[in-house]
C-alpha cells in the first residue's frame, strides 16, 4: 500500500470526482479527512465507505474560501491523526446556474472566483507547514483547457497557471495538478454520453476513477521528480475540438 499511514485532506470529496479520490486513497492505506460544504449526506456515506475499507475518516464541513473555517479543518486533521501529508485540492463552484453575461449575477461569479481560485490558495497556505513537516504535496484539479468559456470554465483554467505559481513558491514541496475532461461524475444523459463519446479518441467518456488514479500518480513517490505540471485527463479530447 502506497500511501500506509499518511494522511490526505480531500476538499470537496462528498461526492464525484472527490469521493473516488477518498477512496483510491483508503485503499492504498491512507487516513483521509472528508471535507464538504453543503453535501452531509454524501459525505457521511463517503465516510462509511472509507472505513469499510479498513482506514480511518472524519468528515469536516468547511468553506474552502474562508481562512478561518479552513483554519480550523487542518487543525482538526492534524489533532485525528497527527499529520497531513497530501492535500487534494478538489472542491468547486459550478453550474446551475450558468453565469449570464447579458443578465450578470454577479454574486455567482464572485462565489466561483471565491471557491474555484481563491479556495485554492487558502487551501494550500494553511496545509502547507504540515506538508513541508512530511514532505508532502499539493495536487489541484483544474481545467487547463478553457476555449473562451465565462463563469466556471475561467475561474477553474486560474488552477493550472496557480498551480505552476505554487510550484515554484513552495518549493521543495511538489504541487501538481489534473485536468479533466468529459468525467460522468453524476449521472449524463444518454445524449450527452453519446455526444462525448464522439468526442473522444477513446471512444467513451471518463469516469471518477479515471481521474482519482492520476491524482493517486501525482501523489506518490513514483512522480517524486515532477512539479509545476498540469496532467490533462480528457481521453484525447482537446485533439478532436
Amino acid at each position: 500500500m502506497k500511501f500506509r499511514g499518511k494522511c490526505v485532506l480531500v476538499t470537496g470529496a462528498s461526492g464525484g470526482i472527490g469521493r473516488e479520490t477518498a477512496l483510491q486513497f483508503s485503499r492504498e492505506g491512507a487516513n483521509i479527512l472528508v471535507n464538504y460544504h453543503s453535501s452531509p449526506d454524501k459525505a457521511e456515506a463517503t465516510l462509511k465507505a472509507i472505513k469499510e475499507e479498513g482506514t480511518e475518516a472524519i468528515s469536516v464541513k468547511a468553506d474552502v474560501s474562508s481562512p478561518q473555517e479552513v483554519l480550523k479543518m487542518v487543525d482538526k486533521c492534524t489533532k485525528r491523526f497527527g499529520r497531513l501529508d497530501i492535500l487534494v485540492n478538489n472542491a468547486s463552484q459550478h453550474p446551475p446556474p450558468v453565469f449570464d453575461i447579458d443578465r450578470p449575477d454577479w454574486s455567482l461569479w464572485q462565489r466561483m472566483v471565491d471557491v474555484n481560485a481563491m479556495g485554492l490558495l487558502v487551501c494550500s497556505h494553511h496545509a502547507l507547514i504540515h506538508l513541508r513537516e512530511q514532505r508532502g504535496c499539493i495536487v489541484n484539479v483544474v481545467m487547463d483547457y478553457a476555449p473562451g468559456g465565462l463563469g466556471y470554465v475561467a475561474t477553474k483554467a486560474w488552477g493550472s497557471v496557480l498551480t505552476r505559481g505554487l510550484a515554484r513558491k513552495l518549493s521543495p514541496t511538489r504541487v501538481n495538478a489534473v485536468s479533466p475532461g468529459a468525467v460522468d461524475t453524476w449521472g449524463m444523459a444518454a445524449e450527452e454520453i453519446h455526444y462525448y463519446t464522439k468526442k473522444s479518441l477513446l471512444n467513451r467518456v471518463g469516469k471518477p476513477e479515471d481521474v482519482a488514479k492520476t491524482i493517486l500518480f501525482l501523489a506518490s513517490d513514483d512522480a517524486s521528480y515532477i512539479t509545476g505540471e498540469t496532467i490533462v485527463v480528457d481521453g484525447g479530447k482537446r485533439l478532436v475540438d
